[in-house]
């Protein structure tokens, strides 16, 4: 005989579920970043957005709202990226007080080397557990979060969508 769980109970394991499994696959993905490329998820991340960005140099803030990340946080990332010669900071000679960010060359070379890691670290921790089917019913799914909670961003949530629209 199955016992029905309450709404209540089943809507805590649920979102218990949904972030543990996010810390776990996060986790492996991280270990692959770190052991490939020596990248934390945050600075791949960040410069696999500067690379859809195609050569247009982003927007300190801009990066922070994708990243959803602080302000004084992304600048963290951002100043160990710079340090390593993976992106460069420029400033516009029209507006000082903005700061725009773009990859340099050695920042694509340790981001194509990220990117293999991180494929193959998604595809084992993810994807070989949910057919096509289910990965696009999940989608669905967070979008419909995302939305229910003012969260969704096209530019944060749909990067690839935006730069394949802006080529």
């Amino acid at each position: 005989m199955k016992v029905k769980i309450p709404a209540a109970a089943a809507q805590v394991g649920s979102w218990m579920n949904l972030q543990q499994a996010g810390r776990v696959i996060q986790g492996k993905l991280e270990e692959s970043l770190r052991a490939e490329a020596d990248l934390s998820w945050a600075e791949f991340e960040l410069l696999w957005r500067l690379q859809l960005a195609d050569g247009h140099p982003m927007r300190m803030n801009e990066i922070a709202e994708q990243l959803i990340g602080s302000p004084s946080g992304t600048t963290r990332i951002v100043d160990r990226l710079d340090a390593g010669g993976l992106i460069a900071r420029e400033t516009p000679r029209d507006n000082r007080r903005v700061v725009q960010v773009k990859l340099t060359e050695r920042g694509r070379t340790r981001l194509a080397a990220a990117d293999r890691a991180f494929k193959a670290a998604l595809a084992g921790a993810f994807s070989a557990h949910l057919s096509e089917t289910e990965v696009l019913a999940l989608r669905r799914l967070m979008r419909k979060l995302l939305e229910g909670n003012d969260a969704w961003a096209e530019a944060r949530c749909e990067p690839a969508r935006r730069a394949r629209s802006a080529g």
